[in-house]
């Protein structure tokens, strides 16, 4: 886990919260569950886009040192250019480690941290959704940011303002420095209509009313077999990713105003 943090002090040039990392790893220790497959397997699952077999292989830290392990992989893959759904669970880890060893500094608060890569994540969300041929997709990828995040957010409002206009400022040189490594995010184009409409047309509808649930019907749908989502040329996206850019400072303090 130190290394992981000592990796994004490095990418931010000079401002990171750090907590105490002996801290943390008893706070991840106390949080892990069960085993975690190598860092070997983990790459293997995100280089086949097998977003749910990585979410669930990484819920699976049974002791501190494997938590802390958890933490430099996302770390390590967020500064080579991964993706939304690293953002999603390295945000909510950093948070979960911050609630266990809370500061009352901001500047070593990893709760502050958490923050900054929710604004982080919602910056690529917005600019490498522009890729998205469904726009459906990244719009319901922020959707699900915000809600699951609610509580990072909320917390980051109540800070100083100057801690929040250096979060702020972070979030965007991230976004800046990990821009030529990012490559067409899968994850960030599925669970949107056309997936929807694919899984329909395929017969990926399952019924998932629980027993007793009323006279209403719940199904879920799934992509079928072989779905990818499509992509749009450069010439189509890398406008929008300009509008996007340009916006997103003002975009990212109206969300902890």
């Amino acid at each position: 886990m130190r290394k992981a943090l000592l990796v994004g002090l490095a990418l931010v040039a000079g401002w990171m919260p750090l907590g105490n990392p002996a801290a943390v790893d008893r706070a991840a220790a106390e949080t892990a569950s069960a085993g975690m497959p190598s860092d070997e397997r983990l790459d293997a699952l995100l280089a086949a886009h097998d977003w749910t077999g990585l979410a669930n292989a990484l819920a699976h830290a049974r002791s501190g040192d494997e938590a802390g392990r958890r933490l430099d992989w996302l770390s390590a893959k967020l500064v080579a250019g991964g993706g939304a759904l690293l953002g999603f669970l390295y945000s909510r880890d950093l948070w979960s480690a911050g609630q266990q060893v809370k500061s009352s500094d901001p500047m070593s608060d990893l709760r502050v941290t958490a923050g900054l890569f929710t604004l982080y994540t919602f910056a690529l969300i917005a600019i490498d959704g522009a890729k998205c041929e469904d726009r459906s997709a990244p719009s319901h990828r922020a959707d699900q940011l915000l809600e699951t995040n609610r509580p990072i957010l909320q917390f980051l409002r109540a800070q100083p303002a100057k801690v929040k206009a250096k979060v702020v400022d972070l979030a965007l040189t991230i976004e800046r420095k990990t821009a030529p490594l990012r490559k067409d995010d899968d994850f960030l184009c599925r669970d949107g209509l056309d997936q929807i409409l694919a899984g329909l047309e395929g017969g990926q509808v399952k019924d998932v009313t629980p027993p007793g649930g009323g006279s209403g019907k719940s199904y879920e749908v799934s992509a079928p077999p072989g779905y990818a989502p499509k992509f749009l040329p450069p010439s189509a996206y890398v406008p929008e990713q300009f509008k996007a850019r340009e916006a997103m400072r003002a975009n990212l303090q109206k969300l902890i105003d």
